[in-house]
């Protein structure tokens, strides 16, 4: 065997470290990444959080857009389509008035239940013969039914007594059946 001269033994040495430095380097790069993506993760699933919840809220509105919207005025359909929003800000509400802490799942599990209802009408819509009964007019039935009960209801309490006339204004200037008219005090000086 030859013997390795000085100067190959120094370039050797000095590809060794350059070797170890340059491993070291990507391994610490490796780890900063890491350490970067971990630091960056409660944000990343936030988003996302987020991105779910817009999402299912999207899909709500433009599932009953679909269902309502060809035989349905507009106004009561942008009610509909309110009702979706104010259901979705309600969560939240509800959320951080209950523990701040779960806002994020919560808004996440929100949009998923929110997102699962609305994709699971369309398919119901597409694949069962009785869907349209369900969703289009037995709504408006139901609603209609609650507006009767109720007016009977409310008309049966104010009867019996148990409701006073909610317009009904009690004040000392206006007249009243029970007493005598006041006098007005052009009446006093003309007699």
């Amino acid at each position: 065997m030859k013997k390795i001269t000085p100067t190959i033994d120094k370039r050797l040495n000095l590809i060794k470290r350059a070797l170890a430095e340059l491993i070291e380097f990507l391994v610490s790069l490796f780890l900063g990444g890491v350490a970067a993506i971990l630091l960056v993760f409660p944000w990343l699933l936030r988003i996302v959080a987020v991105l779910v919840w817009l999402t299912a809220a999207f899909i709500a509105i433009e599932t009953i857009n679909s269902i309502y919207a060809p035989y349905t005025p507009a106004i009561p359909v942008i009610a509909l389509q309110f009702a979706v929003i104010l259901a979705s800000v309600s969560w939240i509400v509800f959320l951080l008035n209950r523990n701040a802490r779960f806002l994020w799942g919560g808004m996440a599990a929100g949009g998923m239940v929110i997102g699962g209802i609305s994709l699971g009408v369309a398919w119901m819509l597409e694949h069962w013969k009785y869907a349209n009964l369900v969703f289009r007019v037995f709504p408006p039935a139901l609603f209609s039914v609650l507006l009767i009960h109720e007016t009977v209801r409310l008309r049966a309490m104010r009867k019996r007594g148990e409701l006073k006339n909610p317009f009904h204004k009690v004040n000392d200037r206006h007249e009243s059946d029970n007493e005598s008219k006041p006098e007005r005090r052009n009446d006093r000086l003309q007699s």
